[in-house]
């Protein structure tokens, strides 16, 4: 019993002075530096990460074409052509022919784009007329805005569009069925809000 009296306090003591104070500061201050210093690689590392920007969405022929079938059914698109998809003395449309145009059209390096197509068969007839439904990308939708004529069965002259290049939207005059023509014409035009307009050519 004695022994144990002498020995508990020295115990004591020796644990005591096997974590001092200053110790315990101490390893209270380095798991708070290696808290902060790994926060702080965390934070470097998110800063290194690159951000990756949005891509807008793929403008291609399928895109033109469900764009150009949401056109058709709207009251804009029948207004403007007299013609009602839902009407068969209207006329049906025919939307194969080709090449659908993509390019920028309005100097916002977007692709935009232009979908040829004709109204065949008003009023029960064989007449048809054709046009190019002019679409303008908004943020990677393509927005309809208007049709341009560009003939039809009784007219003299076609024009038929080939590309959008450097904001020019490039084709051919070509003579219709009525025509007395028999040479084809280099044409240029340019997209307007309310409509394509022709530019004079270097020739002209």
């Amino acid at each position: 019993m004695y022994l144990n009296k002498i020995y508990f306090p020295l115990l004591l003591a020796t644990i005591g002075i096997s974590c001092s104070p200053n110790e315990k500061t101490t390893l209270k201050n380095k798991k708070i530096n290696d808290t902060v210093h790994t926060h702080h690689i965390a934070e470097k590392k998110e800063k290194e990460t690159p951000v990756i920007d949005k891509k807008e969405s793929i403008i291609d022929a399928d895109a033109v074409l469900v764009a150009f079938n949401k056109a058709i059914r709207t009251d804009v698109f029948s207004k403007e052509l007299d013609f009602n998809y839902k009407n068969k003395l209207d006329g049906s449309i025919f939307d194969l022919e080709r090449p659908i145009l993509i390019g920028d059209l309005n100097d916002d390096h977007l692709d935009d784009a232009m979908m040829p197509f004709s109204i065949e068969g008003r009023e029960g007839g064989n007449n048809w007329d054709a046009y190019y439904a002019v679409f303008i990308n908004n943020g990677g939708v393509l927005e309809y805005q208007y049709s341009f004529s560009r003939g039809g069965d009784l007219s003299e002259t076609l024009i038929n569009f080939t590309s959008i290049k450097d904001g020019f939207i490039k084709g051919m005059e070509v003579p219709g069925n009525n025509s007395s023509k028999e040479e084809s014409t280099p044409v240029d035009y340019m997209y307007r809000n309310t409509d394509l307009s022709e530019v004079a050519t270097a020739s002209e």
